[in-house]
């Protein structure tokens, strides 16, 4: 299974990250816009065994997804599973590590591309660079909206 991590230091309290995280409706202030992420059904706030089912417009068409929370641990970190989804797994893991007065907020994501001819297209290379591209405007976004709440 192919893994993808990132990292970003943010100068906020543990359960502020924690909190602004389990919101499934902050994911939609931190997607890049390109992905046009919308939210069908989820709850206000996650806790073990939330689904959550979204769409997002990446590698071509429209995509309905479906996840589950299937770990939490508050405020430490939480994992969402994908249930349906385009690619043959993806698990994503949620962490919020204190670091001196911030925190580190880490994604880490273990997948399989597709099977069949969507695999010879989207590839694990094409998805790493996608995360890559996502995350960084993820990360920016997430330190500037809970960096200046705390101020």
């Amino acid at each position: 299974m192919a893994s993808f991590e990132a990292t970003v230091s943010i100068s906020c309290v543990r359960q502020a990250a924690f909190d602004f995280l389990i919101r499934p409706e902050n994911a939609l202030l931190t997607s890049p816009p390109d992905l046009s992420v919308q939210l069908l059904d989820a709850p206000d706030v996650l806790q073990l065994g939330s689904l959550v089912e979204f769409e997002v417009a990446g590698f071509g068409p429209v995509q309905r997804m479906l996840h589950e929370i299937t770990a939490f641990d508050g405020p430490s970190h939480f994992t969402e599973t994908q249930l349906k989804g385009p690619l043959k797994s993806f698990v994503h893991e949620h962490l919020v590590e204190q670091d001196g007065d911030g925190v580190i907020v880490i994604d880490r994501i273990a997948f399989e591309p597709p099977g069949g001819l969507a695999g010879f297209i989207v590839t694990e290379a094409l998805i790493q660079k996608s995360l890559a591209g996502g995350f960084e405007h993820r990360h920016l976004t997430l330190k500037r909206i809970l960096e200046e709440a705390a101020d």
